[in-house]
């Protein structure tokens, strides 16, 4: 059997869909030695995992026809690429199913079986994410996505939503959950947390967010519950970091500037924004007296369980998907409640016995899924979409 993957997404390694897109390749090839990957993208990835000789990477350049490029050019590429190229590139490679990761799969599948992976429905859910181009491109995506032959996608929150809002019958959606990505792992060396502190100019105790400055991840209502907790327990040197290019805040109405608030409330001068360095995140997570991740929305929730296996105490909203990824090894509190989620970190903050609790049931939780898990599941629902036996 031979897969045709749609591998756009991995021109942005680091969103949500290019991040899953380069851990599941990566674990596929670990796991499924039997199947044929053609690994297809209109440009080259900036990021390619590790893979075996069954996968085969071809650039498969789109061509637009003229005229039709104008305005949103890049836009008109992108769905000339998923509509067109794509899965015309997958018939000449003989594929017998095509996976697009993320929600873009095409309308006219060339009579080729497409699994495709809907991380969410935020578009339709938050209007403030309904770009002009999706209102157009949407209806095609909505009316393929109910033509694929299954649907993946990451938590029983985003199932039921897919299941209201693009009316796909449950029993060709399947649930597979995420595992960590990026580099998690527990670091305790108190010279790198040092350093790390340094290189942020950060103190000795700091909250930490992770996560993007957008409007859905409530840095608002995040600010409210740590100015409670700062006046709460008078210490001058507390510090919330969130981690995030500034330059972004108050660009759109998609990135509101939450540093107003922070004067009104008094700590403009313990709050941090600063861009992080992929791989300083870990010792990030390891320096913070906790994590604090205040999110309205959320398909799955990869930054708290991130936070979890690098050994972070998780403070986190109670929406959408968050509680089944941080279940009972987090505090859960109602993010519009600045109170509420003040008093929760007051607590951890507090508390060293909380803290190491929580920290030890987060590292649990996190190990409960790994990508290879992943694969697996994939890899079976590929076989039963084509009817592969599989030994």
């Amino acid at each position: 059997m031979r897969v045709a993957f749609n591998a756009l997404c991995l021109r942005e390694p680091r969103t949500g869909a290019g991040r899953y897109a380069y851990h599941l390749l990566r674990s596929l090839g670990r796991v499924d030695g039997v199947t044929e990957y053609a690994i297809f993208s209109p440009r080259p990835p900036k990021d390619v995992p590790d893979t075996p000789s069954t996968f085969t990477w071809e650039t498969v350049p789109v061509a637009v026809p003229v005229g039709r490029v104008g305005r949103g050019g890049e836009q008109v590429e992108r769905a000339f690429w998923e509509q067109g190229a794509f899965p015309a590139a997958a018939r000449r490679a003989e594929a017998a199913l095509m996976h697009v990761p993320y929600f873009a799969p095409p309308l006219r599948a060339l009579h080729i079986p497409t699994v495709v992976t809907i991380h969410d429905v935020m578009p339709l859910r938050l209007p403030l994410y309904r770009s002009p181009a999706w209102q157009a491109y949407g209806r095609v995506v909505m009316r393929a996505a109910r033509n694929a032959a299954a649907v993946i996608t990451v938590s029983d929150h985003a199932k039921a939503e897919i299941m209201e809002t693009l009316a796909i019958p449950e029993d060709r959606i399947q649930v597979i959950r995420e595992a960590p990505t990026g580099q998690p792992r527990v670091v305790r060396d108190a010279a790198r947390l040092r350093e790390v502190r340094r290189r942020y100019g950060l103190g000795e105790r700091f909250v930490l967010n992770v996560g993007g400055l957008d409007a859905r991840k409530n840095l608002r209502g995040l600010l409210g519950a740590f100015a409670a907790a700062f006046h709460e327990l008078h210490d001058p040197e507390l510090m919330l970091f969130i981690a995030g290019d500034p330059e972004r805040l108050g660009s759109s109405s998609l990135y509101p500037d939450w540093r107003p608030l922070a004067a009104t409330f008094g700590v403009v001068g313990n709050v941090v924004c600063a861009p992080v360095a992929e791989e300083d995140i870990p010792a990030l997570h390891g320096a913070a007296a906790c994590f604090a991740y205040a999110s309205v929305y959320e398909g799955f929730g990869l930054a708290p369980l991130e936070a979890m296996a690098c050994g972070a105490a998780v403070v986190c909203s109670d929406r959408a998907a968050l509680p089944e990824v941080v279940g009972s090894a987090g505090i859960l509190v109602n993010p519009d409640d600045p109170n509420q989620f003040g008093a929760a970190l007051h607590r951890v903050l507090t508390s060293p016995v909380l803290r190491d609790d929580l920290r030890a049931r987060g590292l649990a939780r996190s190990k409960q899924v790994s990508w290879d898990q992943v694969a697996v599941a994939t890899s079976t629902l590929y076989a039963e979409v084509t009817g592969t036996k599989r030994e």
